[in-house]
C-alpha cells in the first residue's frame, strides 16, 4: 500500500464488508465472498484515484488476478449448487450474465494501454460493475442463497472456493 491513509481506507471497506455480512447472517463461503467484494472495491477505489499511471496499472494487475478468481470461483463452485435449488435456481442464470460482462470489461481494458484516453474511463465501467453486481449479490442473491442452503452447506463451500480461487 502506498501510504498509512490509503491502508487504513482499504482496512475498513474489507472490515465493513465483514460486519454486514455477520449482521445480514451470511456465513460460510458467503462471508468470504463479501470480504472478497470489500478487497476488490478498495482496490478499485485506490486505482481510479492513483496520481500516476505505474501505480495504477500495478493496482489493476490486482485487481484483474482478483476478480477473475473472484468470478471463477464463483462459477465453478457457489452458483452450479445455487442451480440445483429452485428457490436460487434463477439467481445462477443472472449471475452468469453478470460475470461475463466483467470479463468481457476486463478483457477490453486487457487491450488498450495505460496511456490510452479509453483506459481510466473503461476502469470506471468496470468499478460500475462490479458494484451493481455486488450490490445484487449482497441484497438478493446471499441472503436466498444461506437461506436455501443453511449454515453448513455454506461452510462446506467455502473450502471448495478457496481451492477453485487458489487453482485460478
Amino acid at each position: 500500500m502506498r501510504n498509512s491513509s490509503q491502508r487504513a481506507s482499504f482496512e475498513v471497506r474489507v472490515a465493513a464488508k465483514e460486519a454486514k455480512a455477520a449482521f445480514k447472517g451470511l456465513t460460510g463461503v458467503f462471508m468470504r465472498l463479501m470480504e472478497e467484494h470489500g478487497r476488490i472495491d478498495g482496490l478499485l477505489h485506490r486505482a481510479l484515484t492513483a496520481s500516476d499511471d505505474g501505480a495504477r496499472l500495478e493496482l489493476y494487475d490486482t485487481i484483474r488476478r482478483e476478480l477473475l478468481a473472484h468470478e471463477r470461483g464463483e462459477h465453478r463452485v457457489v452458483y452450479p449448487v445455487l442451480a440445483q435449488y429452485s428457490e436460487t435456481a434463477s439467481i445462477a442464470a443472472m449471475h452468469s450474465i453478470d460475470a461475463s460482462e466483467l470479463e468481457a470489461t476486463i478483457s477490453d481494458l486487457d487491450v488498450l494501454s495505460i496511456d490510452s484516453p479509453d483506459w481510466i474511463p473503461t476502469l470506471e465501467r468496470l468499478a460500475r460493475l462490479v458494484e451493481a453486481h455486488v450490490d445484487r449479490e449482497e441484497s438478493d442473491y446471499f441472503p436466498k442463497a444461506q437461506k436455501a442452503l443453511g449454515k453448513e452447506r455454506a461452510e462446506e463451500l467455502l473450502y471448495s472456493f478457496a481451492a477453485a480461487a487458489k487453482r485460478h
